[in-house]
Order: structure tokens, then sequence, then C-alpha cells
């Protein structure tokens, strides 16, 4: 019994002078995630983790074999874009990615209403209320998003129903200019 309590002791004391020899500390990061030779950090993320506590470069999958990261600023973009994707070290491209709108804010018009590019949400719910769009004739304006998703069906048989019901050469909604009651156009939703 007294060989034990030596044994544990001895462990614990090694254990925490360890701990203390600051030649064998990691660098303190947040998450702790790891460090390249340049002091930049890298690693895995989660999407309820805050921007400040986000690494400097972040996993976006394997590429050939090699680990590839994005920068931050690259995954915090605004806008639907391709990024290139980085090696560890963040100095060789080795690929890209498509990311979508993280944080885009749309603009509100004077009527509250956000509008925008359907292309900049990063999901239909994060969809703006007026939608831009090109009128049959080529003008430019905006959809209303409620128009666009028109009426929900409650079982398979009735979508099949209302899609049977549209007109082959599609429907018409109107085309608003950014104040979203103001019609200018006619914009084509896809006929059958």
């Amino acid at each position: 019994m007294l060989f034990i309590a030596c044994v544990v002791g001895g462990l614990l004391w090694y254990q925490s002078s360890l701990a203390m020899d600051t030649d064998d500390q990691i660098p303190e990061t947040p998450l702790n995630y790891l460090v390249d030779e340049n002091g930049k950090t890298y690693g895995v993320v989660h999407e309820d983790i805050s921007e400040d506590s986000l690494p400097d470069y972040i996993y976006a999958g394997n590429i050939n074999n090699i680990s590839g990261y994005v920068l931050k600023s690259d995954y915090l973009g605004e806008f639907s874009r391709n990024v290139p994707v980085y090696d560890v070290d963040g100095v060789n491209i080795i690929g890209s990615i498509h990311y979508g709108a993280k944080n885009m804010i749309f603009p509100k018009n004077n009527n509250g209403q956000t509008y925008g590019s359907s292309a900049d949400a990063s999901s239909p719910e994060m969809e703006p209320e007026l939608i831009s769009a090109v009128g049959i004739d080529g003008t430019k304006g905006y959809v209303l998003k409620k128009d666009l998703d028109g009426e929900r069906p409650k079982s398979p048989e009735e979508a099949i129903a209302i899609q049977n019901s549209r007109p082959p050469g599609g429907v018409d909604i109107p085309l608003y200019d950014v104040d979203g009651e103001t019609v200018i156009g006619v914009f084509q939703m896809g006929g059958k």
C-alpha cells in the first residue's frame, strides 16, 4: 500500500513539474487551435462559434489528400462566391470551394422590405422579401418572394395538381421597383 502511494505521489509531482516547464507549453489560442510556423491559427470550426473565436485558417476539407483551409475573411464573406483553398501554410492554393453568404444583411427599402439577390442568401429562409429579377422585356427590378414561392402544397397529389394547372407559357408575376410598390414590368415564372 505504501508502495502504491509513493508511485502515485511521484507521478503527480512529475506531471505538475512538467506543467510548470514553459518550454513544453503549447501557445494559448482560442479553443486550442493549432498554430503554424508563422503564428497563424488553424482548425475546424462549428457554426455557433463567434467571429472573434475563429482561427486564421478554417478547415475546408481534403483535396488530393492534402488538408485544405480557407482564410477567415473568405469564410465570413458577405457574398456568395468561389474562394481559394490553401495548404496549412496558407501559401499554396490547392483548389477552390464555393461559399454562400454567411452573415448577409440585406438592405431595406423605405417600406421596411429587404431586397437583393437570392444567390446571396445562405438558405431559402434567408432570402430577401424583394428578390432581384429581370422582366420579360429585359427590365431589371424585383419580385416578391411570396409571389415566387406561391402556394405551398399540402400533399404530393396537391403539388402535381398545382403543377398541371400552370399555363404552358408560365405564370406572369409583377416586377417591382425597389420600393416594392411600383410595378415596372412583368416577370415570367417557368411553364411546363
